[in-house]
């Protein structure tokens, strides 16, 4: 007859471990074997996926902030519903969010990028500023970025920058476009966006290529 320590030894051995630390309660055989394994099984797989959750929502960097729907259009509400479905993991929906200060952007970022993180998609949150300085120094952040499914990059043209800048963040967006979701958050109106540099061309070209194949929020 086997004993608890011996099925955790082997629960250990299997890398089960919330079965061996007891999270799992292995002594309640109140089911048939197979009906038993399945509910140690898919514990297992549930706790683990919880764990998976909170370790990506803490490498997010996402802030900790609940979006008011009480002040939102019925059109956007719907929006966000349909966004809500998305597997951001394995398909790519860019957004192109617009609004004054105080009007819920960056909560709203969050609610996005919670929805990613439901389907268990990386998601970076950054300020534009922090990327032009992780892509600079190649940092442990930027490599992060690269392994990322979603960008959302905040406070885009909060401060014009200067040609160096608005070419290197030019390039990122082209290159992380083709393989991430972005969302791009800026005060800004994107008629604008061709008076944040001397390069007037290629800031159109940004808005331009950014608006190609984005949804547009618009918050008032």
């Amino acid at each position: 007859m086997a004993t608890v320590t011996e099925l955790r030894d082997m629960a250990r051995t299997l890398g089960l471990w919330n079965t061996v630390v007891g999270r799992i309660d292995i002594t309640d055989e109140t089911v048939s074997n197979m009906e038993y394994l399945y509910r140690i099984f898919n514990a297992e797989i549930e706790m683990r996926k919880t764990k998976k959750k909170e370790t990506l929502c803490h490498e997010s960097h996402l802030p900790d902030k609940t979006f008011d729907h009480s002040r939102i259009t019925k059109g956007l509400q719907w929006q966000l519903q349909r966004t809500e479905q998305i597997d951001f993991k394995n398909s790519i929906e860019n957004f192109v969010i617009v609004g004054d200060c105080a009007t819920g952007k960056t909560s709203l970022t969050s609610e996005i990028g919670g929805y990613a993180l439901s389907k268990m998609a990386k998601v970076q949150y950054i300020s534009q500023e922090d990327l032009l300085l992780a892509i600079r120094n190649q940092s442990p952040r930027w490599k992060k970025i690269l392994k990322a499914d979603m960008m959302i990059i905040d406070d885009v043209f909060y401060i014009a920058p200067t040609d160096a800048e608005l070419t290197t963040f030019y390039k990122a967006i082209t290159f992380l476009s083709e393989t991430h979701s972005l969302v791009i958050v800026t005060n800004r109106k994107l008629s604008e966006w061709k008076d944040m540099g001397a390069d007037r061309h290629l800031a159109e070209t940004l808005r331009k290529r950014l608006m190609a194949n984005a949804q547009l929020i618009h918050l008032k």
